[in-house]
């Protein structure tokens, strides 16, 4: 019995580990759900990243401010205008909690001269729907 003991702790330790491994994955929603929010977000803008401010913790919201070039959809923005928008992020190796949100690796953020952001009727980012871009559209 000892032996069988031991191997099933192996085994309990084993898939507790596999499973640790793949809990990431099940933390976001579905595909299906990101996409309908760029589809349906009321305002999307290209701005020209100006500044990136990360959070004072490992995770959280970063401070991407520039300058409206572009509109690509609603009213609530003109080209031209100083905008802010919390992206979420997070610095590398640090672990946020599971759920929907698609954390940006800030360095990310920093090194793109662009970005495409989807905002709610409030200006607010949609399920973390904001591309980091390398050239304006």
């Amino acid at each position: 019995m000892p032996g069988l003991r031991r191997h099933g702790l192996r085994l309990s330790v084993t898939g507790a580990l596999l499973l640790g491994g793949i809990a990431p994955a099940f933390a976001l929603l579905a595909p299906k759900y990101y996409e309908q929010a760029r589809r349906q977000a009321p305002n999307v803008v290209v701005l020209a990243v100006e500044t990136v401010t990360e959070p004072p913790a490992g995770y959280g919201a970063c401070a991407v401010a520039g300058t409206v070039r572009k509109v690509e959809r609603g009213r609530l923005y003109k080209p031209g205008a100083a905008v802010t928008i919390a992206v979420p992020c997070r610095k590398p190796g640090v672990q946020p909690p599971l759920g929907g949100t698609i954390y940006a690796d800030p360095a990310a953020l920093r090194a793109a001269p662009f970005g495409r952001a989807y905002l709610d009727a409030k200006g607010e980012l949609l399920l973390s729907q904001y591309e980091a871009l390398a050239k304006a559209p």
